[in-house]
């Protein structure tokens, strides 16, 4: 089903915006955008339309002991409108319903939720003997909204079960272990409270859910609800969050992106759509307010554990591989609807050439000085403020570790020559391209990259360039060719560490006392931002 609804004017136009809106959509935006007050607009703005109910994230929890006995009508008045009269209407809802302050008024009405439920169970109920007796035979019991929600709470808490009796909730009833629905958990209530306020809603009904994530699990709260969008499928759902995680739950649905507010109106404008950028990479991206740092590596990985120390200012956002990173900073740039978040990119030297480091340079795209991240935490000023952290001769603890990798390295010199040239031989590989969009020029392409690989110069360079970094004696110069990841983990011994304690403690070291001498002698090769 599909609601034609307003959304408030894009500043600086002047008009609302009439959206064909699908079933679903999601609006999103950090603290203090305005969000709530986004929903706000478009309840006051459709009211007059079709029924808009809204759910607020300023709400009470209290369970009563019974629910009020109501008939359908006034119970309905009263939960829509905040009053059960005659007077009861959306002209009058801003005061009734939300206290004259629809912003930040604490609304309590769990009592009016539950009123509603045993109503419309109760008019069910009459509807259907006064058909049996018309009819003199059997004639199926549809579902109340009560029987819906009894199924859905034996698959959300299948661990509880609840009864809907003589106006009361009860939990787990006719178990030893039976007690009042008021006595529920933080997370029972709310399950609860939005389960009922979504079912009771009329169909064609627009319903604004602001926090719909609060006080739910991760795992309950996306069960609950794709069972509420399913069951709701006659009703328009309009989420208001800054849970990223929770919007990017919400597949198929319209997001829109609110930036700010001010007297003006909202800036603010539907998810940018881009096929290099998945739309939970896009989401987290829009949900802060900080430039972006793409590095290589995984969440919690050591290239975003060090660069969220030594970029404090900096969203981090680690995107695997050193690919990734270039084409995400590429596709951001690239992309006019994210031209307000300012990114750059940090990623391993590895086997690159100047020519193509400088090329990634003019995309703001940095790489590091060392063939791997790992080799920036046994660079010499590190090596001996670690020395120092032990008591240790300063220039000792160097001149081991110099010695130790210098050893490994004549070791492995040949491996590190062969793994070297390899890396060069797959980037000429990724850069294959047919020389005509034929078979015959598909064939062609390939011989042309095959003869272009001269193996003996391209093995030649790989051994001179890390037997120069060898002759030239310095722990720095090593670091920047030796490839091998496990190098920071290794160099405990030399401190008379166990392995992998040397790089904990470093770490230790980049968050303690003497954090910003640390913090500079790392950033002395890294990007000045």
């Amino acid at each position: 089903m599909t609601i034609s609804v307003k959304f408030p004017p894009q500043v600086p136009a002047g008009a609302p915006v009439q959206v064909a809106h699908p079933t679903r959509a999601v609006v999103i935006g950090a603290n203090g955008s305005g969000k709530t007050r986004f929903g706000i607009w478009i309840e006051d703005n459709n009211q007059s339309q079709v029924p808009v109910h809204r759910i607020s994230a300023q709400k009470a929890l209290t369970l009563p002991d019974y629910a009020q006995v109501k008939n359908l009508e006034q119970a309905e008045k009263d939960l829509y409108f905040g009053r059960p009269d005659q007077h009861a209407s959306f002209g009058r809802k801003v005061h009734d319903r939300w206290g004259g302050n629809p912003a930040t008024h604490l609304l309590s009405d769990y009592d009016k939720l539950l009123a509603l439920l045993f109503a419309k169970e109760a008019d069910r109920d009459r509807r259907h003997t006064t058909e049996t007796r018309q009819t003199q035979g059997y004639v199926p019991v549809p579902d109340s909204p009560i029987d819906t929600i009894v199924h859905l709470w034996a698959y959300l808490m299948p661990h509880r079960t609840i009864a809907f009796h003589d106006g009361k909730v009860i939990v787990g009833k006719g178990t030893p272990d039976e007690y009042h629905a008021k006595e529920m958990s933080d997370g029972e209530r709310v399950t609860l409270y939005l389960l009922g306020q979504c079912l009771t809603a009329p169909a064609g009904s627009i319903i604004i859910v602001d926090e719909p994530e609060v006080h739910l699990h991760r795992s309950l709260m996306d069960k609950l609800w794709n069972k509420v969008e399913e069951l709701c499928s006659d009703k328009s759902l309009v989420y208001i969050t800054h849970d990223l995680d929770f919007a990017a739950s919400r597949t198929g649905a319209k997001k829109i992106w609110v930036t700010s507010y001010s007297k003006d109106g909202w800036t603010w404008a539907d998810l940018p759509d881009d096929d290099s950028l998945p739309e939970s990479l896009v989401l987290e991206l829009i949900g802060n307010r900080k430039p972006v740092l793409f590095c290589e590596g995984d969440r919690g990985g050591l290239d975003h554990s060090l660069y969220q120390i030594c970029y404090p200012g900096y969203h981090v956002v680690p995107r695997g591989s050193g690919e990734k990173v270039i084409e995400s900073v590429k596709a951001l740039r690239a992309n006019s609807a994210l031209h307000t978040i300012s990114a750059f990119g940090i990623i391993d030297r590895d086997v690159r050439t100047e020519q193509e480091l400088a090329s990634h340079l003019t995309q703001d795209i940095h790489a590091l000085p060392f063939a791997e991240v790992e080799n920036l935490l046994c660079t010499e000023c590190l090596v001996a403020a670690v020395g120092e952290q032990l008591q240790l001769d300063q220039h000792e603890a160097v001149s081991k570790v110099t010695e130790y990798i210098a050893r490994s390295m004549r070791e492995e010199l040949e491996a590190q020559i062969v793994m070297r040239a390899a890396r060069r031989v797959r980037y000429h590989l990724s850069c294959y391209s047919p020389t005509t969009s034929t078979r015959a020029g598909l064939l062609s392409g390939v011989d042309q990259l095959v003869n272009s690989l001269d193996m003996a110069s391209i093995t030649s360079e790989a051994e001179l360039a890390l037997k120069a970094a060898l002759e030239s004696g310095k722990l720095d110069e090593m670091l920047k060719l030796y490839n091998r990841k496990s190098l920071a983990d290794r160099v405990s011994s030399c401190f008379g560490l166990t392995h992998g304690e040397y790089k904990a403690l470093v770490f230790r070291m980049l968050k303690g006392p003497k954090k910003d001498v640390l913090i500079a002698g790392v950033r002395a090769f890294l990007p000045s931002k």
